[in-house]
């Protein structure tokens, strides 16, 4: 059996996200869904199943996505965003190296009388180094000469759909058609994890 992952996509044909070939066979075998895309004799079995093995499978029912909320950071979701690359001096990152820097410091926030909270946000917060992190310290990026590479904001969806996930060319090439961006730079974009 394969640990791929599945796209899958609602009645609308929009990607509602990535789930395990476990339970898109599932899906598949209980008809709450229909395979899009299946890999040629390629199959799923169990000693009594044989289900086609999926990259993309959609359900028939719509899903309402909830929005991502700016202040509750998923760290998978902004090194994706980030591509993994450290935000100053932008070496490439794992998960166990990566870390999160706050752009304005936490103290700052205390400082001015501010809840800890309101720094810990996207619009906030950039993949770091150690090193550029213990550098760059409690001080604003002005103050230590350190300016991020680029200008921390909200992920997108499709950041959010593939940060940190393993995927497809298919997969990519029917996000990209869905969502109207470039496939080239879907797949050069480090949304796979290092």
């Amino acid at each position: 059996m394969s640990s791929s992952r599945v796209l899958h996509i609602d009645v609308s044909g929009r990607p509602v996200g990535l789930i395990s070939w476990t339970r898109a066979a599932s899906m598949l075998w209980d008809g709450r869904a229909t395979a899009i895309e299946v890999e040629d004799g390629k199959f799923w079995r169990s000693p009594s199943v044989e289900i086609p093995k999926s990259r993309i499978i959609q359900t028939h029912d719509y899903v309402k996505l909830r929005p991502l909320k700016d202040n509750q950071i998923i760290k998978r979701v902004l090194f994706g965003r980030d591509g993994f690359k450290c935000q100053y001096c932008g070496k490439q990152l794992t998960r166990n190296t990566a870390t999160i820097d706050h752009v304005k410091p936490r103290a700052k926030f205390i400082k001015e009388g501010r809840p800890v909270t309101d720094a810990h946000t996207y619009t906030n917060c950039v993949t770091s180094c150690v090193k550029c992190n213990t550098k760059k310290g409690d001080r604003l990026p002005y103050e230590c000469g350190m300016m991020p590479i680029k200008d921390p904001k909200v992920p997108s969806y499709v950041q959010v759909l593939w940060a940190g996930k393993l995927y497809c060319p298919i997969q990519a090439e029917y996000v990209s058609m869905y969502f109207k961006v470039d496939e080239e730079t879907l797949l050069a974009n480090p949304v796979k994890v290092p």
